[in-house]
């Protein structure tokens, strides 16, 4: 997540590692490596042996797996990564060759911010009719949302809208299909909380692959910790 805030003079050279998370909400990390750490390039078959993260609040967790973690107050943290691994194969001086990861190590910047943050988790289709339903006619969606963010949200809308083709287009709506074009409410959310709204959203089965975007706000009137992400793009 893009951070807008200023960053403390002293975290500046930190700026490009830099991301957002939400007060008391649980996020997992996972430790991992480059393919190229500028003198071995091209490596695979990466096993993490051991992965050290200090989360800049105080906070020591050690594994090679996932590790989730809560920031309880807002503010600036360094989050420090140190991990030991070994790869089956590098490209070292013309030759692959297996070797290890001794010591690495990774800093990152992040915001712990105290606002709401919508998030789907699941959607899911329906059908009005056994003649849609048999010809895979998509008559409607169930958006189920959740605030993972650390604030109540305010009530918005979530719309829905077919992305115009082409890699350069995403977020816009294809103008060809506009008419197809809808919204439905969305209600206020408490941190944690969630609700399914259902979107009557036709999808015919000649539309089926191409993208669809749903924003979660859309009227731009839910202060979220990261806006980029109320965008949601689906097949």
């Amino acid at each position: 997540m893009k951070v807008k805030k200023k960053i403390p003079t002293k975290y500046k050279k930190y700026e490009n590692y830099t991301f957002k998370v939400a007060k008391g909400s649980k996020i997992y990390y996972k430790a991992i490596t480059r393919s190229s750490n500028g003198v071995v390039t091209n490596i695979s078959g990466l096993k993490i042996k051991k992965a050290t993260v200090s989360f800049g609040d105080g906070t020591k967790k050690i594994g090679n797996k996932w590790i989730s973690h809560k920031y309880k107050k807002f503010g600036w943290y360094l989050i420090k990564v140190n991990l030991n691994a070994t790869f089956t194969k590098g490209y070292l001086y013309g030759m692959d060759l297996p070797g290890n990861v001794v010591n690495g190590t990774r800093i990152y910047l992040v915001y712990v911010e105290n606002n709401p943050q919508l998030s789907i988790s699941k959607v899911t289709s329906g059908y009005n009719t056994i003649t849609n339903y048999k010809k895979k006619n998509i008559d409607y969606l169930d958006i189920k949302v959740i605030n993972i963010g650390s604030k109540t949200s305010k009530a918005t809308k979530i719309k829905i809208w077919y992305q115009k083709p082409g890699a350069k287009n995403f977020g816009k709506v294809y103008s060809k299909l506009k008419k197809y074009t809808a919204s439905a409410k969305l209600k206020a959310l408490k941190p944690g909380k969630s609700t399914t709204v259902r979107i009557f959203f036709k999808i015919p089965k000649k539309y089926l692959k191409l993208v669809k975007n749903i924003r979660l706000d859309s009227l731009y009137r839910v202060r979220e910790i990261s806006r980029a992400n109320t965008l949601y793009s689906f097949k």
